[in-house]
């Protein structure tokens, strides 16, 4: 090879002379300013080094200064061009895979049949029209969707309880505590009122009128849920008194849907602080599915339906599949898809500095193993910003007449960003951030009158905001 005056020359690169231009975004400054930059430096060097001598001196007449021949942290241009080059290949090869705990390879054939019978990609369209619902003075601490009124209910840290149709606040009420959660009571006329004191609060949909209440714990309630189980009503509740309790509400006689009492029906003492819990009905039993502080397994608990009132654990499923090892996570949040034949459990995790997602399903009721290993079908990273004072908040997305498949899971982030995920591709498919100005602190999804599905959020920015 012979160099611009005919005088042989060793192949050092095979990068053209081209490439020169083309590998930086602010070629067009080069020739502008007569600031000599490190990137005229790496490019004289480049020529230098390759025997350009010709388009070495075109280059510094044209630049207007000599240029010294240098090199960037003793790399040269070609290293920074080819290391690129390789990121990129990277980065290509990984895009599928960004942010994911690859377990996808190493499943066992019947969680592969789990992904390909239930799992579907994100359908759209999707909510991501925001708009202002109402404004109140206090910051909402929990909301709720009354699907047979097509009403809203926000309890607020200003002791109030406001009752939302259509934009507009139709009652409010004030309580004598904050209420940590509102339960709207299915096939009933009823809601629950969860207050920070532990007490239960029955009240009639809409008006809210007082009708009974219940000390359910001694202290704060962790969390709760309520179900209908063979045609009758309960409420689970997880108390921060280590205690994990079933309560009956109980009807008039002549009319199952008259909800008039509650009755504490069944209850667990546990060993270790419980920090969230789901509840579904499978294989004609109550199962209960508890996570716990500082432990990376789930607790599967069951009321069978042969008349028993007894709470049972019945085995743990591992999120950890390297359990052996320090975890440094636990579950804060998950909630249950049972839709499909296996019903599917989310779970949020206190992963720093971004939350994690588990997703693993409930395939039996058995007793052996007493411990579940190699469950877990997704591990993602959801991108979704917190620390160790923060509380996940995730759903499934709700199933439309068209889809009966898991077809995503919402999370709501601290840093106000509304994200979905795709949980066949895997990834971060959405996200909705003009909306809050910070931590998202509660939302609902729901379906409305009209079969197209919302998202409520709440703030502590104070907005409430419908997505549709």
């Amino acid at each position: 090879m012979e160099n611009e005056r005919g005088d042989k020359k060793k192949k050092v690169s095979k990068i053209p002379a081209c490439w020169i231009i083309l590998a930086t975004s602010q070629t067009h400054i080069l020739f502008m300013s007569k600031q000599t930059t490190h990137i005229h430096r790496l490019i004289a060097d480049y020529l230098k080094e390759n025997n350009y001598l010709d388009t070495l001196r075109q280059f510094e007449n044209e630049h207007g200064n000599p240029i010294p021949a240098t090199k960037l942290l003793d790399e040269s241009l070609s290293d920074i061009i080819n290391d690129r080059i390789q990121y990129n290949t990277l980065l290509g090869d990984n895009k599928a895979n960004e942010g994911v705990i690859n377990v996808n390879d190493e499943l066992s054939s019947e969680l592969k049949q789990i992904i390909t019978q239930q799992f579907s990609n994100w359908i759209t369209p999707f909510p991501r029209q925001p708009s202002k619902l109402i404004d109140i003075d206090g910051l909402v601490i929990s909301s709720c969707h009354d699907k047979d009124n097509e009403l809203i209910y926000l309890s607020s840290n200003d002791c109030k309880v406001y009752v939302v149709k259509q934009n507009n606040i139709v009652h409010v009420l004030k309580t004598p505590v904050v209420i940590k959660k509102i339960l709207v009571i299915d096939d009933s006329d009823k809601v629950v009122l969860v207050g920070m004191n532990g007490i239960l609060y029955l009240r009639e949909k809409g008006k809210l009128q007082e009708i009974d209440q219940f000390q359910a714990h001694k202290r704060l309630i962790v969390d709760a849920k309520s179900i209908v189980f063979r045609n009758q009503k309960y409420l689970i509740t997880l108390g921060w008194d280590f205690h994990l309790r079933l309560i009956m509400l109980h009807s008039n006689r002549g009319d199952k849907n008259e909800v008039q009492r509650f009755e504490l029906w069944s209850e667990l003492k546990l060993q270790q602080q419980g920090s969230c819990l789901d509840v579904t009905v499978y294989q004609d039993q109550l199962v209960i599915v508890l996570g716990k502080t500082e432990n990376t397994l789930l607790d599967v608990i069951t009321m069978s339906a042969n008349n028993s009132q007894e709470l049972t654990l019945v085995h743990k499923i591992s999120l950890n599949d390297a359990e052996f090892t320090a975890a440094g996570f636990s579950p804060r949040c998950l909630t249950i898809e049972n839709s499909g034949h296996v019903p599917l459990i989310a779970v949020g995790t206190s992963h720093e500095p971004y939350m994690r997602l588990i997703i693993v399903p409930l395939r039996d009721l058995s007793h052996e193993p007493s411990i579940k290993r190699n469950q877990i079908i997704k591990n993602l990273n959801t991108m979704s910003p917190q620390d160790r004072y923060s509380q996940p908040i995730i759903a499934w997305r709700v199933q439309t007449p068209d889809n009966n498949k898991a077809s995503g899971v919402w999370v709501m982030g601290d840093d106000g960003t509304i994200r979905g995920i795709d949980i066949v591709e895997d990834q971060v498919i959405v996200e909705l951030k003009d909306g809050h100005q910070g931590k998202i602190k509660d939302f609902i999804t729901f379906i409305d009158e009209n079969s197209v599905e919302k998202l409520v959020t709440s703030g502590i920015d104070r907005e409430i905001i419908t997505w549709k």
